[in-house]
Formats: C-alpha cells, sequence, structure tokens
C-alpha cells in the first residue's frame, strides 16, 4: 500500500474517532477484536512487531508499515508525541 493511501486511511479514521493511540491500547483492543487495522511507525522495536505479527496470524488482523518514524506518525495523527503504533477500530 503506497504512503499517500495509509496516511488517507489515518485521517479518515481520526475524523471518524476510530483511532487507538499507544500499542498497549491497540494490543488490548485487537485482543478483544475491535481493530481492523494496526499501523506502526518505522521504529518500532523488534518485541512489539513480533507482537503484532503473531495476532495478525491469530486473529486476521491487517499490519501496515507506516513510512516514517514515531515522530513523523504523530504529526499525521495531529499529535504533538510521538507514536509507534496506532489501531483503526472496526
Amino acid at each position: 500500500m503506497h504512503m499517500k493511501e495509509i496516511y488517507e486511511e489515518i485521517q479518515v479514521a481520526i475524523k471518524g474517532k476510530k483511532v487507538v493511540i499507544g500499542s498497549r491500547e491497540t494490543l488490548k483492543e485487537a485482543k478483544k477484536g475491535e481493530i481492523k487495522v494496526v499501523i506502526h511507525s518505522s521504529n518500532i522495536p523488534d518485541s512489539l512487531q513480533k507482537d503484532l505479527a503473531r495476532y495478525s496470524e491469530a486473529s486476521a488482523l491487517d499490519v501496515k508499515a507506516f513510512d516514517g518514524d514515531s515522530v513523523r506518525l504523530g504529526q499525521v495523527c495531529g499529535k504533538p508525541f510521538s507514536i509507534l503504533v496506532i489501531g483503526i477500530k472496526k
């Protein structure tokens, strides 16, 4: 998927208030089956990336890589802090 499409998907989700910010919250919601897409920054720790891969296999979760670091992902989400992971709710 191209960056422009991921950026647009994030913007639509933010406007629709369907974004979960942070790895802990995203994984918690994913366990409950509330998340359809996870987008992570390029500087995500390996351990977290493995956790996301495991959840994606178990629950058909769509995991996408954002072509930017956590600071840039935070900016795209309109937040003044860095974000490693966001989840988009169903």
